[in-house]
């Protein structure tokens, strides 16, 4: 998956209603910020090894790990949806 399939898949899953940044790795790897008009999420992950996700991540919080864990990034999307269109 491409940095721009990425922005397309969450143009899909959110419309134009959440601002995506969207970073490309070497190896593969994504890494999506996330921000809706009064939360936020981060997403890291590789097609082939799945998404981790943080929703409403803390300042201080850094590079501790996610919370959460789906196995494709659109799964990820949708279960992040309903928080940053709140």
């Amino acid at each position: 998956m491409t940095p721009q399939q990425a922005r397309d898949l969450v143009r899909s899953v959110f419309g134009d209603g959440i601002h995506a940044e969207v970073t490309g790795f070497p190896g593969g790897n994504l890494s999506l910020a996330l921000c809706g008009s009064r939360h936020s999420a981060t997403v890291d992950g590789h097609p082939d090894t799945g998404w981790a996700y943080t929703v409403d991540p803390g300042e201080d919080d850094g590079f501790t790990g996610h919370d959460r864990a789906a196995d494709t990034l659109e799964e990820a999307l949708r279960a992040i949806h309903g928080t940053l269109t709140d």
